[in-house]
């Protein structure tokens, strides 16, 4: 199954991201759930820039395989 750069999980992700910064973050009231919740989306983001540069690499080596 090939890997894609952005997948429908990721716009979900994306949106909820929004909703989340907008209207459940609050450090003065819920410090504890508001750090856990950036921390999971920033796991989120590190995971789609690493899907992105493993994708980049990958395509520069089948460019580089392929007869010319």
């Amino acid at each position: 199954m090939p890997t894609k750069r952005w997948s429908f999980l990721d716009t979900i992700n994306s949106c909820l991201f929004i909703y989340v910064l907008l209207f459940v973050v609050d450090f003065k009231h819920q410090f504890g759930l508001s750090l856990i919740i950036v921390l999971v989306f920033a796991v989120w983001i590190i995971t789609v820039i690493a899907r992105n540069i493993y994708l980049n690499k990958k395509q520069k080596q089948q460019s580089n395989n392929t007869p010319k």
